[in-house]
């Protein structure tokens, strides 16, 4: 680097500025990252060492190209070091009443539970019966009950959300269409995708801590589920399994267009889905009526908005890649058409017909043959009334008239489903209300559906799995399943309140002690 003359002088200072930008970057992400790579800390530590006067006897070039190299390094390595893998040890734990999640199972007294080396139930028994193998790590549970993790198959992780059964406070979503452009392009932006990834695993470790091992993600902005996924994996950040969709699908104006992936047409439609299904998503989510929290019209929720031939589009690119389907649907011939596509879940949901009853049961084209829903009865459980603030604000007075129909066709599908045998599961839509609170959705079953207690646990748990297709891997208490699994101090058959405060979360094997 020349020592002297102007343009010397411009390339040091250029070199100077960009080094600034890079610790300015460096500490702007590493405030945000769960965990820092030691080599990156000491890359940028030795980066800005070189701006000391210590650092001064080295030539000019030599000092300005190590610290554009150090501080270049460190910033590289910030996403790839520093993540714990997941400590899994064998584990035995012993003295619990366990809840299998099977339907009518009875409870076992006395259990032992074996968890091996690979986060792998190996082995479920009594005491005095299975005897605990040598290099077990022994949890007493005596007074406790173990029972599958809960899973919740509607969830937003950028939003964090109220308490289920608040009034439904739609103020904050009623904002003018500019401002939530703008807003949706400061989340597009660089340091709006890592502030959003923030936020998204902060919400992720608060669906753990409420006892929540699986968790599908059901529209946000980006694929920032996708790496939140690939970062728990990783050790990287702390939270349940997550289950992808990356931004839903929807039309021109539709629900979700400032944040999804609008389409217009069955060939949008399927480029959609190649688009998700290469950035890696689990599940494709769309949104085939309006919603709430977005209208601008009365009667817009609910309304029709994708054809039957953009829905029947995206599940059939779906469903050739195996890969399952949910709709936001929150009207009668939304359902209707929804199920006639083939859908594998309705979001919500409405009124349901004698034909969407059957569809439901028996669906020749969801990818299994059949359909369930999950009425995400804890956004509706508040009570909605058009205040005196909504009265004075035409957008607000939209929005809650709306949310009041949209509550009644979501009960009264919610009761035709029990009633007419249609799979019903738990989906909180968190982020409209709490991610650790997935427990109360079995509450309002009980309360609103009649259901026992029994038969809640058993939809918050293995029913929900089988419902977004994981049965196979989690939601039950058996030898070869992943161990996921939740420890409560209360017995949940008698009252579900005890799902409130969980004393021990496991997670793919790995122990989380919480009080």
């Amino acid at each position: 680097m020349p020592e002297g003359g102007s343009a010397g002088r411009a390339l040091r200072a250029g070199t100077w500025g960009l080094a600034a930008l890079l610790v300015a970057h460096f500490l702007f992400v590493r405030a945000i990252v769960a965990h820092g790579s030691w080599t990156a800390l000491l890359a940028f530590v030795a980066g800005c060492g070189l701006a000391l006067p210590a650092a001064r006897s080295l030539p000019p070039w030599l000092r300005g190209t190590l610290a554009i190299v150090l501080l270049g390094s460190a910033n590289a390595l910030l996403g790839t070091g520093g993540s714990e893998p997941p400590q899994r040890v064998p584990t035995a734990f012993v003295g619990a009443t366990v809840l299998t999640g099977h339907r009518d199972a009875a409870p076992i007294a006395d259990a032992v539970v074996l968890v091996d080396a690979d986060g792998r139930i190996a082995d479920v028994g009594t005491k005095g019966v299975l005897p605990v193998p040598d290099g077990y790590e022994v949890v007493d549970l005596d007074g406790h009950t173990l029972l599958p993790g809960l899973l919740n198959a509607h969830a937003h992780l950028l939003l964090t959300g109220r308490e289920p059964g608040e009034p439904l406070a739609l103020e904050r979503f009623a904002m003018p269409e500019w401002l939530m452009e703008t807003l949706t392009a400061l989340l597009d932006s660089y340091p709006g995708r890592w502030l959003a990834l923030w936020q998204m695993e902060k919400n992720a470790r608060s669906a753990l801590e409420g006892g929540v091992t699986t968790l599908r993600g059901l529209g946000d902005p980006g694929f920032g589920d996708v790496q939140v996924r690939e970062r728990i994996a990783a050790g990287q950040a702390v939270g349940p399994r997550v289950l992808a969709s990356g931004p839903l699908i929807c039309v021109t104006g539709g629900h979700g267009h400032p944040i999804g992936q609008v389409v217009d047409g069955p060939d949008e439609a399927r480029r959609a889905v190649r688009k998700a299904v290469r950035r890696g998503v689990d599940h494709i989510k769309i949104a085939s009526t309006g919603g709430v929290s977005d209208s601008r019209r009365l009667g817009e929720a609910g309304e029709l908005q994708m054809t039957p031939e953009e829905i029947e589009a995206v599940t059939d690119e779906a469903h050739r890649k195996n890969i399952l389907v949910a709709a936001h649907v929150e009207s009668a011939q939304g359902v209707l058409e929804a199920l006639r596509a083939g859908v594998d879940s309705i979001e919500h949901g409405a009124e349901l017909s004698p034909e969407a009853i059957a569809l439901f049961r028996e669906n020749p084209k969801a990818l299994r043959g059949f359909t369930t829903l999950h009425p995400t009865l804890s956004v509706i459980a508040g009570e909605m009334e058009i205040s005196d603030a909504a009265r004075e604000d035409p957008l607000l007075f939209v929005m809650v008239s709306n949310g009041i129909e949209i509550k009644r066709r979501i009960l009264e599908g919610y009761r035709q489903a029990r009633a007419g045998g249609v799979r019903v599961a738990v989906g909180t839509d968190a982020g409209i209300v709490r991610h650790d609170a997935v427990w109360k959705e079995m509450l309002y079953f009980v309360e609103i559906g009649g259901l026992s207690h029994a038969e809640a646990l058993h939809l918050g748990t293995l029913a929900t799995a089988e419902s977004i297709g994981i049965a196979d891997r989690t939601g039950s208490i058996e030898a070869g399943k992943s161990a996921d699994l939740l420890v409560v101090a209360g017995d949940p058959l008698v009252d579900l309140h005890a799902l409130d405060t969980p004393v021990l979360v496991v997670a793919d094997g790995v122990v989380h002690r919480l009080r």
